[in-house]
């Protein structure tokens, strides 16, 4: 791995200190081959008040919707930011495909139950009164694909007037970054301190995908930076395209964009038609 010496570039020191977006990676596909999963440093990077808010923003419909729901399941979990959060009268479930995360869910959350494997293909003996993602996870999914086949999933893994609450990016997260990389003739998004060394991140956008060019300098005890190299990609699709992809199993019971329109939450209840027990 590269090293590279204690003082950093001036531009780094300097830079403000921004919130490091949270990824509930679908894959640690794109890292590089001597660079540490992105889970060693994921704990120390995120906002424990962004949890909490992603935690409020799923638990307002479950409430307004479903009010008895007691079991829920995160699809896309990552190490368990939300579910944490969530309160104790929940039976909580959790799964994610890389299996360093649901180590860490299992130790952050002794009371939930941990399943490693992808959202589009998950099978687990459960029936659930409420399933959601938070983080747009489901945008690091490779495909629409892989989308339908994740809506037809949690249909099957929903019991009676079950909840799927999601959230996605938009295009107008595509086009809000181009609008800033050109504003600024630069691609660096984010530079900030952190307890285990410095963040950096380049957004790169082509087509309907936004890659997150990512490093960490991790800071060692000799004094010096280690660093590692990851590559995030999200695919991004129209809301006429997400709504088409979602009225095959489920009612839109509410669309709420977020984040000035760059995401937008769903919030949906399995069809009358497709119910099973």
């Amino acid at each position: 791995m590269h090293k590279m010496r204690k003082r950093l570039p001036n531009r780094v020191a300097r830079a403000k200190d921004k919130l490091v977006r949270c990824f509930c990676m679908g894959s640690y596909d794109h890292r590089s081959k001597t660079s540490k999963p992105f889970v060693c440093f994921w704990e120390s990077l995120t906002s424990k008040e962004g949890a909490r808010e992603r935690a409020h923003y799923i638990l307002k419909p479950i409430n307004e919707y479903h009010k008895r729901a007691k079991k829920i399941l995160e699809i896309g979990c990552g190490i368990g930011e939300v579910l944490v959060n969530l309160p104790e009268r929940y039976t909580i479930f959790g799964l994610d495909i890389e299996r360093d995360c649901i180590e860490v869910c299992r130790r952050r959350i002794p009371r939930g139950k941990f399943f490693v494997s992808s959202m589009h293909n998950f099978k687990i003996d459960e029936k659930f009164d409420a399933i959601f993602s938070a983080y747009d996870a489901i945008n690091f999914l490779k495909d629409m694909a892989r989308w339908k086949s994740t809506f037809k999933a949690v249909d099957e893994h929903l019991k009676r007037d079950g909840l799927f609450i999601f959230d996605a990016g938009t295009p107008k997260m595509l086009r809000d970054t181009l609008r800033w990389l050109e504003k600024y003739n630069r691609s660096t998004s984010s530079v900030r301190e952190f307890s285990k060394g410095y963040y950096y991140d380049k957004e790169l956008v082509k087509d309907d995908t936004l890659t997150w060019d990512s490093r960490i300098f991790e800071r060692l005890p000799n004094g010096l930076y280690q660093l590692h190299k990851y590559k995030f990609k999200e695919r991004i699709y129209s809301v006429a395209k997400m709504k088409s992809a979602l009225s095959e199993h489920f009612e839109i019971l509410e669309t709420n964009l977020r984040e000035e329109g760059r995401k937008i939450l769903f919030v949906c209840r399995k069809k009358q038609s497709a119910m099973g027990v």
